[in-house]
């Protein structure tokens, strides 16, 4: 089930969604961040079994999706082709959450899921989506 609105609905979604998460205020920052670097399409999706996600958008392709948990929110993102070699250097310095995903990614990984529960593991969202948004720029160009 899909939801879509008004301005004013998606303003109450996304309020009633904070409301409900005890690390709201990194999925605030993510969100505010995304807002004022791109110019996304955000789409809020409630389904009785998973909850809620937001699917966000840019230039005709996926950014990210954002799954809502009851103790905390992940980040899905596309996992760009020059992913590995372009991360690599910058695993040392990165959150645990991301070095424990790094080490399962291959050649093939798709998407890779991140857990936002501190201010690290959020940067790292934020720094993964910006790589996504410019990969996304690239096939527009």
């Amino acid at each position: 089930m899909e939801r879509k609105g008004s301005k004013v609905d998606e303003k109450h979604e996304l309020q009633v969604i904070l409301a409900e998460l005890p690390n709201s205020q990194y999925l605030k920052i993510l969100l505010a961040q995304i807002m004022r670097h791109y110019d996304p399409k955000i789409k809020y999706i409630f389904q009785k079994q998973t909850g809620w996600q937001l699917v966000i958008e840019q230039y005709d392709g996926l950014l990210c999706r954002i799954n809502i948990h009851k103790e905390y929110f992940s980040v899905i993102i596309p996992f760009p082709d020059f992913g590995i070699s372009y991360l690599t250097p910058m695993v040392k310095v990165m959150s645990n959450e991301f070095k424990e995903k790094f080490e399962t990614v291959s050649k093939n990984t798709q998407q890779i899921e991140m857990k936002v529960m501190n201010e690290e593991e959020m940067e790292d969202v934020i720094f993964l989506v910006s790589l996504q948004a410019k990969k996304l720029r690239k096939l527009v160009v």
